[in-house]
């Protein structure tokens, strides 16, 4: 059976990450990045909030998908997405307040939450680590 670690120091992305691409946010900026963890399998994200659309992406092994966003104030900023793997998909939100406590924040710099999609489900992390590391935390299967 194929591994699923990533041996990649630095993901790939299908677009380059910005990591100042909203300098001017009032409020607290954000980067969320998605990475496909399974091997010869591409991933369709398809993320949206109440005011966009951020059309679909497909995402392959080792290559990821990041969009910034500037958080509203009062914490009321909320993403989901829609995740298609074969005919298995999952929807959940990849960005809320449930998030933000679970991953914290930080005035001064570009915050990041990092989605890894597995084969067994989805996993969510404050900080980019190899495929395999126990620090990902599970937060559900596919349906």
């Amino acid at each position: 059976m194929p591994s699923e670690r990533n041996t990649l120091k630095t993901p790939h992305f299908s677009k380059p990450p910005s990591q100042s691409q909203y300098r001017n946010c009032y409020y607290y900026e954000w980067t969320i990045n998605f990475y496909d963890g399974v091997q010869d399998s591409p991933i369709d994200v398809h993320v949206k909030s109440k005011d966009d659309d951020l059309g679909h992406h497909t995402i392959t092994y080792d290559h990821g998908w990041p969009f910034g966003f500037c958080e509203q104030v009062f914490e009321r900023t909320l993403f989901w997405g829609h995740f298609t793997l074969g005919s298995k998909f999952v929807s959940f939100n990849v960005f809320d307040r449930e998030i933000v406590n679970i991953i914290g924040r930080n005035i001064s710099a570009n915050n990041m939450v990092h989605w890894l999609l597995k084969q067994d489900g989805y996993y969510l992390s404050s900080e980019f680590k190899p495929y395999d590391d126990p620090a990902w935390m599970f937060r559900g299967h596919w349906q």
